[in-house]
């Protein structure tokens, strides 16, 4: 049965799409997967979300995997509407009789009093109450301003909300309960559970709605219904978030409400808690909500005026419909098609077809005198001591004030106490009652309290008058621990809430060796959202503080999206009897679970490989005494899990930890052209890892998140992964984190490195000269301190000449950091020689501190050292500071750079960089930094705003030379003795260039040389030997 259902349903997936995009990562074999739409689902949407309801569809469907997403949803609820269509007589608007839906309103508050600020008045609740209904049924006194095109389709539904008359325990009630918060706002996003853990009444009879301070800019939520297809009736995890929650100031009108609050909020989740979607479907034009008869639209509607309209999807959009975001002012209605969706809903979804008219909608029926065991407090389940103090709650769960009552502590069937109590209660009213101590035996131990009196007389309500329960008597054990599987499950123990499919010992054969494992077959397991405990002996973190649980995992999920399982590693401080799930230190699903390939069989591990060490560190529970651990393991009717090998060590012996060495790509300064970034890390723990969490951020924004996977590191191995790029045109400041190697869970396993760099492809025409003067800022240069985006270079003004005249300056000098300054790029293809020269001043430095000049052929994205000097070679005087205004205090410096010159060098970038320096180093400086189109180390320079003409006389070639201010266009003649014109050279874009002719050209003798340009005319006399 399973295999075929999943193959039919493998096509309706196919309609959300994949949730993971593949990237490749080449370095040691790692593939980097994103899940960064997995970890921040709300970012699909640009529209500012006041309505809360998609996050806690998307938690639903994470929790239940394909049944709780929306393809599956939509083809049962249309399945259900062809259905009921086939059989009108069932629509709940033929019939006469109103539906009564019992409400029970939380007012969760700050702690003013009732009817301040976020305790909300009564009034206010009943007004929204009143609103609903009028709203449901369509009485609004604004459903006249429905537009006309639209009145055919409004609909209505005969349902009327109240409050609850019945509690839980059958009491009377009000409907309404106020509380106290643990927090002063509350996100949907991580709060949603928090706020059912408060308070909740059974939601399979009462519609919780919650009254809560909501954090901006939400204003409302609800849960979503359910289908009732077999496998999941078992009440889903999502059971605890079911409801509606409201923002105290949208909440009714008056009271705390907000002047514009005419209570539509409640109304429109309402609608989201009985099926409906938003009208625009969350999507563009391309979405639908599901409705025939609500027009597409493209977005949501956030206006309201005294003739709103919109128009999108070539239509005009219903705004006044009250599944948009239209202002309360403006919405009034529900249409045919949404009021059939209730309906369906109504009769057929889990915990929304038990609220129709149940008991909770009727006045209680009391006894006269009936006392009631409400819970047992002690013993539980489990018990860690012998001695056992036992204690239960009773309430009045009559018309009558009691006084009086006898219960019986039994033990095996034998009584050990019959204690009559004294007190005064009112109907609903509680009491704690204690009883003597008394010490479990060795074997069975069946204790049963039983009322059998209420005011002195028998109690004849038996459904309340006894409780059992049946303890174990649990034994620590010494550390260090291993588990022995001869004697399973003890002395561990098996929670089965179900009592259906569970942990238990299988012996399979990996890698050629018969081996005892402890699974659970959730391939087979027909109830998403179980849970089923697998739970430890007692262990005493007072003696072992650093005690630490470990145990080797394999899990292969079932090969298609929404199937995920998950396993839980959480700590009960009671003996077992209650786990703190919502704060497990081990807490896993899908990839972070998934320890080998993904199949469509039945998983079953064979190797070895398939098995990944878990640890889980219990420093942190050390304060707590004596606990249990339990191994939960959460169903979505995926695939099997199996544990082996579970230890638990007196001390933290294994650990998960990576370091990030260093960002190889990108550079501090380069064009940007790389698409990939390369990073160097390390395992520095002491166990071997085949994936981690590794993310990337842009200047605080722009969070990518990748699961890199694929290969095995063993410890003190280094490597590197590649991811897309995260950098931008402009400066960036990137941080790198590698997290959760093996997605360990436990603190201290996470490194990062953050980088600024600065991406330009400015280019700047060969040759070229720099000598600051020409402005207070060095653009089109760069420059950065990659590690910190500390100032680094900068102009500095200086008065060692006649007019402007600038250097570069490096005044501060960290320990730890470098400092770059980079040129733009340009194009030495032109010629195959190149070098620069540039004026060096340095005082003293540490002998660490060097200065580099890298030089890069692919503009920046990759460079190479080509010259350097440290410490004392770096400094042009001998104590002391240097002076930049002191022309002696500069010494000129030459690189040659014909390695990055000729064919196809179009790029060349040139980096000046300090590095390995103190806070005691002296500033650094730099000026007329000059680049040429030839390797000589001792250049032939005229003076500014002149050429040279040599050898004169020439044999074999002459050249002439040029230092200009800018760059001009020259033309040189070459004129004979007999004023002939022999050669007219154009020369465009002359700076510091030398031209050099073959005297083969020409004959012996003496010629005459003119040089012209916007700024020179000169004639020189050539004699050629």
């Amino acid at each position: 049965m399973k295999k075929g259902f999943r193959f039919i349903v493998k096509a309706s997936m196919l309609l959300i799409g994949a949730f993971f995009v593949f990237s490749s990562g080449f370095a040691q074999q790692f593939q980097t997967l994103d899940i960064t739409n997995q970890l921040n689902p709300t970012n699909s949407h640009t529209h500012r979300e006041k309505c809360g309801h998609v996050i806690l569809e998307q938690k639903m469907e994470k929790e239940m995997g394909y049944f709780g997403s929306k393809p599956f949803f939509e083809n049962w609820i249309n399945d259900k509407i062809e259905d009921q269509k086939d059989t009108p007589q069932i629509l709940f608007r033929a019939n006469n009789d109103p539906i009564l839906i019992p409400v029970v309103v939380h007012v969760i508050h700050n702690g003013e009093g009732e009817g301040q600020g976020t305790n909300v008045p009564v009034s206010q609740i009943e007004e929204q109450l009143r609103i609903l209904n009028e709203d449901f049924q369509r009485l609004n006194a604004d459903a006249a301003n429905t537009p006309a095109e639209f009145l055919p389709v409004a609909g209505q539904i005969n349902i009327e909300f109240i409050l609850a008359k019945q509690d839980p325990s059958g009491l009377p009630t009000s409907g309404i309960t106020r509380t106290a918060g643990s927090k002063s706002t509350y996100d949907p996003n991580t709060d949603a559970s928090i706020i059912g853990q408060l308070i909740q009444w059974n939601p399979d009879e009462y519609m919780n709605m919650y009254v809560v301070p909501l954090v901006s800019p939400f204003i409302g939520y609800a849960s979503f219904p359910v289908s009732d297809l077999p496998g999941l009736t078992g009440a889903p995890t999502s059971a605890i978030t079911d409801g509606v929650v409201i923002d105290y100031r949208y909440f009714g009108i008056g009271g705390s409400a907000v002047s514009s609050s005419r209570g539509r909020t409640a109304t429109h989740e309402v609608g989201h808690f009985f099926g409906l979607r938003h009208i625009w479907g969350d999507g563009g034009c391309g979405v639908d909500d599901f409705v025939a008869d609500t027009p597409l639209q493209d977005n949501s509607n956030n206006t309201c005026s005294a003739n709103a309209s919109r128009f999108s999807c070539d239509s005009n959009d219903m705004i006044q419909n009250y599944m948009d975001y239209t202002p309360d002012a403006c919405m009034n209605l529900f249409t045919q098609g949404q009021v059939e969706r209730f309906e369906v809903v109504l009769a057929n979804s889990p915990r929304r077809v038990t609220l129709i008219n149940n008991r909770a909608t009727e006045e209680p029926e009391l006894a006269e005198n009936d006392l009631a065991i409400a819970r047992v407090l002690e013993p539980g389940e489990f018990e860690c001591d012998p001695i056992i103090n036992p204690s239960i709650e009773v309430l009045n769960a009559g018309q009558n004030t009691l006084t009086s009552g006898r219960i019986e502590l039994r033990r095996n069937g034998t009584v050990l106490e019959s204690k009559r109590v004294t007190f005064n209660l009112a109907t609903g009213e509680r009491f704690l009652v204690n009883f003597n101590e008394f010490t479990l035996l060795p074997n069975t131990n069946n204790i049963e309290f039983r009322i059998t009196q209420a005011n002195d007389v028998a109690d004849l309500t038996v459904a309340n008058n006894s409780r059992t329960i049946n303890p174990i008597l649990e034994q620590p054990v010494d550390l260090p621990y291993a588990q022995d599987l001869s004697t399973f499950p003890a002395p561990w123990a098996i929670s089965n809430p179900d009592q259906l499919t569970t942990w238990e010992k299988r012996n399979l054969t990996i890698s050629g060796t018969a081996q005892d494992l402890v699974s659970i077959r959730h391939y087979e397991y027909e109830a998403p959202g179980q849970l089923d405990y697998f739970i430890s002996p007692i262990i005493n973190l007072a003696e072992y503080p650093n005690a630490q649980l470990v145990f080797e995992l394999a899990y292969a999920p079932y090969d298609q999206a929404g199937f995920t399982d998950g396993l839980i590693v959480a700590v009960s401080q009671d003996c077992g009897n209650i786990f703190d799930i919502a704060n497990a230190p081990y807490d896993k699903s899908g990839v972070e679970l998934q320890t080998t390939a993904a199949t469509l069989d039945e998983f079953i591990p064979s190797n070895n490989t398939q098995f990944r060490t878990e640890l889980v560190n219990l420093s942190e529970y050390a304060d707590l005494g004596s606990v249990r651990l339990a191994f939960i393991s959460e169903n979505a009717y995926g695939n099997n899990i199996y544990i082996r090998n579970i230890r638990i060590l007196p001390n933290e012996e294994f650990n998960y930890s990576l370091s990030v060495d260093e960002v190889r790509a990108p550079t501090p300064i380069s064009d940007g052209a790389l698409e990939v970034d390369s990073v160097a890390l390390t395992n520095t723990g002491n166990l071997p890892i085949n994936s981690f969490l590794f993310s990337t951020t842009n200047n605080n924004a722009n969070l990518r998140t990748y699961v890199a996977s694929g290969a095995t590191i063993q410890p003190g191995q280094r490597f590197v992964i590649t991811t897309p790029t995260a950098a931008s045109t402009g400066k960036n400041g990137l941080k790198y984190v590698a997290s959760n190697p093996n997605f360990d869970q436990n603190e201290n396993n996470a490194d990062s490195v953050m980088l600024f760099v600065v991406q330009s492809e400015t280019t700047i025409p060969v040759p070229w000269r720099q000598n600051f003067n020409n402005a207070t800022v060095l653009t089109p240069w760069q420059t950065i301190n990659p590690e910190t985006d500390a100032a680094a270079w900068s102009v500095s003004a200086v008065s060692n000449g006649e007019g402007p005249n600038n250097v570069a300056e490096l005044n501060t000098i960290l320990a730890g950091r470098s400092y770059w300054l980079g040129t733009p790029m340009f194009d030495l293809s032109v010629s195959r020689q190149a070098s620069v020269f540039f004026d060096l001043s340095a005082g003293q430095v540490s002998p660490s501190t060097t200065l580099k000049v890298l030089a890069s052929e692919n503009g920046g994205n990759n460079y190479s050292e080509v010259w350097s000097v440290s410490g004392a070679e770096l400094s042009t005087v001998s104590v002391g500071e240097s002076n930049p205004n002191s022309a002696g205090d500069y010494t000129r410096k030459y690189v040659n750079l014909s390695d990055f010159a000729g064919t196809g060098k179009t790029q060349t970038r040139l980096a000046f960089l300090v590095e390995g320096g103190n806070e005691s180093d002296s500033p650094i400086y730099l000026d007329n930094i000059e680049l040429f189109l030839n390797a000589n180390p001792e250049p032939v320079i005229p003076a500014v705003g002149m050429s040279v003409v040599y050898p004169n006389p020439a044999r074999d070639f002459f050249n002439i030379a040029f230092n200009l201010s800018d760059f001009e266009d020259v033309t040189i003649q070459v004129i004979s003795s007999t004023g002939a014109l022999v050669q007219e050279i154009e020369y465009p874009m002359t700076l510091n260039q030398t031209y050099t002719f073959s005297t083969q050209l020409f004959s012996k003798g003496v010629f005459i040389i003119n040089i012209s340009s916007n700024t020179i005319r000169e004639t020189r006399r050539l004699i050629i030997n």
